[in-house]
């Protein structure tokens, strides 16, 4: 979050809003967010992991203390994904620039190479 955060402006500029997902408490993800300076990023808060794993393929850890791995989604204007990132661990994840050139590369800004 933090990365796409201080991202803001840029991705404000290119037209991209970016959500974040937690199976969190309300309270505990307004927490990080409160404490990361989290402002542009729209937090979502309280989902059913099991559901969301089931629906995008994210992958999910159970035991004591349940959560999503980290699962990036880009998204169309018509809300169809068209890039995903699945990770199962602490590395693998969208980063800010990773979707500012996608986004770019397809409305054209970027030059083809073919």
């Amino acid at each position: 979050m933090a990365d796409f955060e201080s991202n803001a402006l840029l991705l404000k500029e290119a037209g991209i809003t970016v959500v974040a997902a937690s199976v969190d408490s309300l309270e505990d993800a307004e927490s990080v967010a409160t404490g990361l300076r989290v402002r542009y990023v729209h937090v979502l808060a309280e989902l059913d992991g099991p559901a969301v794993a089931e629906a995008t393929g994210a992958r999910i850890q159970t035991g004591e203390r349940t959560f999503l791995h980290a699962t990036g989604f880009l998204l169309n204007p018509a809300g169809e994904i068209t890039d995903s990132v699945y990770s199962s661990g602490p590395i693998g994840r969208f980063v800010a620039n990773d979707i500012l050139k996608i986004v770019a590369f397809r409305k054209g800004v970027i030059a083809r190479q073919g």
